[in-house]
């Protein structure tokens, strides 16, 4: 695969009307006279969490904030940030895992929702670093944030980061939303209970099946296939970075997780039944937007408990841009209140 990807300025003329206008004045003003260039993995690294900067709203500090390392996948250290809430504990804890195409992000990149959880809905969020690819093949990351799950459930995570094990949700956008879904299944599977899970913008389908968007038997990927913050061909890169990773330590993929190859195409899960509450948000202008709801229907059909938002007139990253668009500050203050009325509210 090619080191670089282009970055495609200004906003292409088949999105412009889905789109709100006030994205397209924020865009416009700050994104869309960059001049086009290729971005390479470690230029991309540098500036992501800091790159919607322009309009992310300041969230007020948690009582304490404080990072530490736990035990990822086969023993590994990873890092997590704990975002404590003032209340004493033991607390009801959400569990964050950033976006990022599997490649980029760490603990600054949703700092700005996390802490905004902690003040709406009163619990203890723990956000985890997943080791990323090409360095570690894939699916490391997920394999890293089962673990962190039951490192943090564990009477040694309990007493660690005072927590009640029994009030746990998990989420995050993009990539982190593929991961707080395929969490539900292996969650349920080691008897591990979560009472929310809530998906952002998530990743569902094996893109490395298609050569172009037309190929996606999803519409949103042919309408918004020039989208800006995730287009097709930003889409295609991340998912040939996360498929090249394997050729480092294809091994990964032996047992015991032979079994698990649908983590890149979560409609071919072994089962859909008993996955609990389940949120999925989506945003109209994202190519990821059919596959997100698909799935949430997917769920549905098995039994499941479904709650799903398409965001209208935003693009993929909306949500970071809580200083600017409303939708960014109702889908924090939604996903805040799902996470407050799932742990804290007793029925």
């Amino acid at each position: 695969m090619s080191e670089y990807h282009e970055v495609v300025n200004p906003i292409h003329p088949s999105i412009l009307s889905s789109l709100d206008p006030t994205f397209v004045k924020l865009y416009n003003e700050h994104i869309a006279n960059i001049p086009n260039k290729p971005m390479g993995l470690n230029s991309l690294r540098s500036n992501y969490s800091i790159q919607y900067s322009y309009a992310t709203a300041p969230a007020p500090e948690a009582s304490k904030t404080w990072d530490t390392k736990i035990l990822g996948y086969q023993g590994a250290e990873i890092s997590v940030r704990i975002y404590e809430p003032a209340s004493p504990g033991p607390w009801p804890v959400h569990i964050d895992f950033h976006g990022g195409g599997w490649g980029l992000g760490d603990l600054d990149t949703e700092s700005h929702i996390c802490k905004k959880i902690v003040s709406l809905a009163g619990v203890a969020v723990i956000d985890v670093a997943y080791r990323l690819v090409p360095e570690n093949p894939f699916p490391t990351g997920i394999l890293d944030s089962f673990a962190a799950l039951k490192y943090i459930v564990s009477p040694y995570g309990v007493e660690q980061f005072n927590i009640n094990p029994t009030k746990i949700s998990v989420g995050g956008v993009s990539a982190g939303g593929n991961i707080a879904l395929v969490l539900a299944h292996l969650a349920r599977d080691a008897d591990i209970p979560l009472r929310l899970v809530a998906a952002g913008t998530p990743c569902v389908d094996d893109l490395s099946r298609y050569k172009t968007a037309k190929e996606s038997p999803y519409k949103s990927m042919q309408e918004m296939e020039f989208a800006p913050t995730l287009n097709w061909a930003k889409l295609k890169w991340f998912d040939d970075l996360k498929w090249s990773s394997l050729s480092k330590e294809s091994g990964v993929w032996k047992k015991p997780m032979a079994d698990a190859k649908w983590f890149a195409d979560l409609m071919t899960a072994p089962s859909f039944k008993n996955l609990g509450k389940t949120l999925i948000y989506t945003a109209e202008c994202d190519p990821l937007r059919d596959e997100g709801e698909a799935y949430g229907r997917k769920l549905v059909e098995d039994g499941n408990e479904v709650t799903t938002k398409r965001f209208e007139g935003v693009p993929h990253a909306f949500m970071h841009m809580d200083a600017a668009l409303p939708q960014a500050r109702h889908y924090i203050e939604m996903l805040s209140e799902a996470i407050r009325n799932s742990l804290v509210v007793e029925v």
